[in-house]
């Protein structure tokens, strides 16, 4: 019988050179964090990445946005602020102002008593004339004495309203009107 094997029968084979006595608990746990630790990290670089990468794209997507919208009065007072970035402005096309060159349309516009002369740059649509509301979408000039538009809304007022409802009506169900020219007669 072996001095160093009790009892024979359970052991499970030869114990030469192995080292069988417990280790303390704080041991275990520092070889266990050495052995996990590349693990913990990776899933919150992860985390991190994505979280900035949906910043950085909010950002961008907020910052070019164009739907910054101001009234000529605070387009004028915050000119400095603005620069040359794009941003929609608001007024009324002053009676006496508009003049056509070519593909581009020079006017002012008023809003609380401020005035601002205005290029647009491309067809204004059909509805544009004096004293008219309008919204414009472009920047101030290098030199911030006019605005550059190349994109124009025409607001109706209710003048125009009263003047069209069944026309607006017509539109908001789809168009029920039947069309001046009817498929058979174009050429």
């Amino acid at each position: 019988m072996d001095l160093t094997d009790p009892d024979p029968t359970l052991s499970t084979g030869p114990t030469d050179g192995l080292d069988l006595t417990p280790r303390p608990a704080a041991d275990v746990a520092s070889s266990r964090t050495r052995r996990t630790g590349g693990r913990r990290w990776g899933p919150i670089v992860v985390l991190v990445l994505v979280v900035a990468g949906v910043g950085y794209v909010a950002a961008q997507a907020l910052s070019t946005a164009t739907t910054f919208f101001y009234n000529a009065d605070e387009a004028v007072a915050q000119q400095p602020k603005l620069g040359t970035t794009r941003f929609r402005m608001q007024g009324t096309v002053e009676p006496g102002t508009i003049q056509r060159d070519g593909s581009a349309v020079a006017f002012k516009i008023t809003f609380n008593g401020a005035v601002v002369a205005v290029v647009h740059q491309g067809d204004p649509p059909e509805l544009f004339k004096d004293a008219e509301p309008v919204v414009l979408e472009g920047h101030w000039d290098t030199n911030g004495t006019q605005f550059e538009s190349d994109r124009m809304l025409i607001k109706h007022d209710a003048n125009y309203v009263a003047k069209n409802g069944d026309r607006l009506k017509q539109a908001d169900t789809g168009g029920t009107v039947a069309p001046a020219v009817t498929p058979s007669t174009v050429p």
